[in-house]
């Protein structure tokens, strides 16, 4: 679900509501949403008054299905200033007349009972041999979100293909194995992953990321990553057509396609986690989505090299801070071994805190010293960097010069459940634990020795 930390006031509010909310009664019927009072129903989509158990969901004019299947607005359809200002104040409209608790607002109650009857589907299809294999991926960024071209890896600005146990978590697979290996920057902006067969969405359950404000034009609540694994959610292997979505940075809107090339047999699978190939560069971060990308990149000056080294995902390369204003990027380049160093890195680190995520606070004062700032959660820290040294997105000459990156980092090690050997990536049922540090798991002895020349400059025992 959304990011919301309930209170005593917000509870009681929730539970006021709760005793005026009734179901309207069109054409003879009740609906299964119910609804204050007030409530006019102004402009909202005719699926929410139907009943969930018979929604049928349908696909975008471009054949995409995002969004639960609920077309409320095709991406693939362009609207014009005054339609989307028309369509904004008729949204607007109907929220101003009834601000309904987060849980209680009447997309989200029938995406609620959308997610249910997902939840049951899921548990019924369970099957330990699929959770057993091996799974051959290819990611693609999407160049157009209106790009139904999507088979062929090489026309696309970005891809890569990846081998992962079935039994891996999909959050921990984002965090962990496929935003390093694409190049985004972990814990930083909000994701969704899409089921193409009927648009259902998963997502960092907690997450605090400040593109979640896009989320009602996004789907507006989703299931827990975190609860599933890649074999209860991934689809059988199809290389014409993609089975999943990833959508990166809700604002951006970073649309990838994710194709199951081949399912191997359990005869076969190690569980170790394996960048295979790629290409393309990553784009920059807060690069503002597919389509200004692609003529960002039409022409590189020398004003774009330099904001490109600026930005999130570059600033702390090595190569940028080597060559310094001499760095120049280029969009058709990979490096298949700094991909999998980024994959090793992140593989061997705490799973990132979706609640406080990687965010700039601006002014020349630390906001996160003063009493009542930003806390963090037991179990973890808050890390405070000044812009000189980390990430600026304003540039050292700019007025807004002075801001402070923070992040909320974990200090203990990961649950079980979410475990992978930090040195192969492979999900572990029984962990064994670093002896000494007690914060990274392995899922042999072996792979403990083979990596302990990289763990012990981060091992604290």
């Amino acid at each position: 679900m959304p990011p919301y930390a309930p209170t005593p006031e917000s509870n009681k509010y929730k539970k006021q509501q709760e005793k005026l909310m009734r179901p309207r009664v069109i054409n003879g019927k009740p609906t299964f949403i119910k609804f204050l009072p007030q409530d006019d129903l102004v402009a909202l989509h005719p699926v929410y008054l139907t009943d969930p158990n018979d929604f049928t969901p349908r696909r975008q004019r471009n054949g995409d299905m995002l969004e639960w299947g609920i077309i409320e607005r095709d991406e693939a359809v362009e609207l014009n200033m005054m339609q989307t200002i028309e369509l904004r104040r008729q949204q607007d409209s109907r929220m101003a007349k009834c601000m309904y608790h987060g849980s209680l607002v009447p997309e989200v109650q029938f995406i609620n009972a959308l997610m249910e009857r997902k939840k049951a589907k899921i548990a019924a299809a369970r099957d330990p041999q699929r959770e057993a294999s091996d799974y051959v991926l290819t990611v693609r960024l999407r160049n157009r979100l209106s790009d139904t071209e999507r088979a062929s890896c090489t026309s696309a600005v970005m891809w890569r293909r990846i081998k992962v146990s079935g039994a891996t978590k999909l959050s921990v697979f984002q965090d962990k194995i496929l935003a390093p290996a694409l190049g985004w920057t972990r814990n930083y902006h909000g994701y969704l992953f899409v089921d193409d067969s009927d648009g259902t969405q998963y997502g960092a359950d907690g997450g605090s990321h400040i593109d979640l404000m896009h989320l009602k034009d996004n789907g507006r609540t989703y299931l827990d990553d975190h609860e599933f694994t890649l074999a209860e959610i991934l689809p059988q292997p199809d290389t014409n057509k993609p089975g999943f979505h990833y959508i990166y940075d809700l604002g951006d809107y970073w649309l990838h396609d994710i194709y199951v090339e081949s399912i191997l047999p359990v005869s076969e699978s190690d569980g170790k986690v394996v960048l295979l190939a790629g290409g393309g560069a990553c784009p920059r971060e807060d690069g503002q989505g597919c389509h200004n990308w692609i003529k960002y990149i039409a022409s590189l000056t020398p004003a774009k090299h330099a904001e490109i080294a600026r930005s999130m995902n570059y600033c702390d390369d090595p190569e940028v801070r080597r060559l310094g204003s001499q760095w120049r990027f280029d969009p058709h380049t990979f490096d298949l071994a700094a991909a999998r160093t980024r994959i090793a890195t992140a593989l061997a680190s705490p799973a990132s805190v979706p609640s406080g995520p990687k965010k700039t606070s601006i002014g020349m004062t630390n906001p996160f010293t003063h009493p009542g700032g930003d806390s963090a959660p037991k179990g973890t820290h808050r890390t405070v960097i000044p812009s000189g040294i980390g990430f600026n997105p304003f540039g050292k000459n700019s007025a807004l010069h002075g801001a402070f990156q923070t992040e909320v980092v974990r200090d203990r090690r990961d649950t079980r459940a979410s475990a992978l050997c930090a040195h192969c990536g492979k999900p572990i049922a029984k962990p064994k634990m670093c002896s000494a540090c007690r914060k990274v798991y392995y899922c042999d002895q072996d792979c403990q020795k083979t990596h302990w020349k990289e763990h012990k400059r981060q091992c604290v025992g």
